[in-house]
């Protein structure tokens, strides 16, 4: 005998709660196909079989591609990243019955952020787990919430995050001190001293995040401030990018002082007359997650080393 239920799970697919998932991230249809590499109208069929095999209204549209998530889809979306995030988690499932404290743990961190303190402690917690490995990814910072909130990673490191998402507990850890850089083409290259003029018409490159509006808006008005720095010209996602920018041109670029001398090793710290900038720096975990035993052991490491805050328990695994 089928029941009901069991009919819907044999029967729903995987993919429309993905589709779904992502459509209410990205808050746009438009944004939800670009990200998932398929139509605009695939994106929009996906969603109207989940509402018809569901018999619910997930979302209610607006003119275009605007619409706004029903109480329904809300409770819909949380499934969706319940699941979502059971699947990612089943290579964490050890031998004996999910308790051995074995697996692999997925750390996002913002690209623009050294590790230095943090690697060790890592470190130290796979040094006494032998069995446990790490997958750690650079990301912008919105990519690091974007992977907590689908339970993609156990813990999150970046400069900021969205407050309306209420999921996520942000800790603050010692803010990183970032300098202003140029490479052997540069006129400023090996001088003592900055001359204002020439400081203040160098081109520069950076971070995508370094804007403004961006994460990184603490550089950006550090610049605009001390007169540093003319036309943004280039931009990256990661350090190594960003070093052989400054190294191979004639451009200036801030990033954090322990990338400069971990990976620039014909970099030089342009001696400006003005504190340093500094740049936040939070450790992020999203306190709703089931934790699989690992997760729960590495939170408790990282928290008795004041790296992190251990989210609220939902109940055991």
């Amino acid at each position: 005998m089928s029941f009901p239920l069991d009919r819907l799970a044999l029967q729903l697919d995987w993919n429309l709660l993905r589709t779904f998932m992502v459509i209410v991230q990205e808050r746009s249809i438009t944004a939800a196909s670009q990200r998932l590499n398929v139509s605009q109208p695939s994106v929009s069929a996906a969603l109207r079989r989940l509402e018809e095999r569901l018999d619910l209204r997930l979302v209610e549209r607006g003119g275009g591609q605007t619409f706004v998530v029903t109480r329904a889809g809300e409770a819909v979306y949380r499934e969706a990243l319940e699941i979502y995030g059971g699947v990612v988690r089943l290579n964490d499932i050890g031998a004996t019955g999910g308790r051995a404290l074995s697996g692999n743990v997925v750390i996002h961190r913002s690209s623009h952020l050294e590790m230095d303190r943090i690697t060790p402690v890592l470190e130290e917690f796979r040094a006494q787990h032998p069995s446990v490995t790490f997958s750690i990814r650079s990301a912008p910072c919105h990519e690091v919430a974007q992977a907590l909130q689908q339970r993609a990673s156990s813990v999150g490191f970046c400069t900021r995050i969205d407050p309306a998402i209420q999921r996520l507990r942000s800790q603050p850890l010692t803010p990183q001190e970032f300098g202003v850089y140029c490479g052997p083409d540069h006129p400023l290259y090996r001088r003592q001293e900055a001359d204002p003029d020439l400081l203040a018409a160098s081109d520069v490159v950076g971070y995508e995040e370094d804007h403004i509006a961006g994460v990184l808006s603490s550089l950006a008005v550090w610049r605009v401030r001390h007169g540093i720095g003319g036309r943004f010209i280039a931009s990256t996602t990661g350090i190594v990018d960003l070093v052989e920018l400054i190294e191979q041109g004639r451009a200036i670029g801030c990033m954090a002082r322990g990338h400069a001398h971990r990976y620039g090793s014909r970099l030089w710290q342009i001696p400006v007359n003005a504190t340093p900038p500094l740049v936040d720096m939070f450790s992020v975990i999203d306190f709703e997650r089931h934790m699989t035993p690992v997760e729960a052991a590495l939170i408790d490491h990282l928290e008795g080393e004041g790296l992190a805050s251990r989210p609220r328990p939902r109940s055991d695994v």
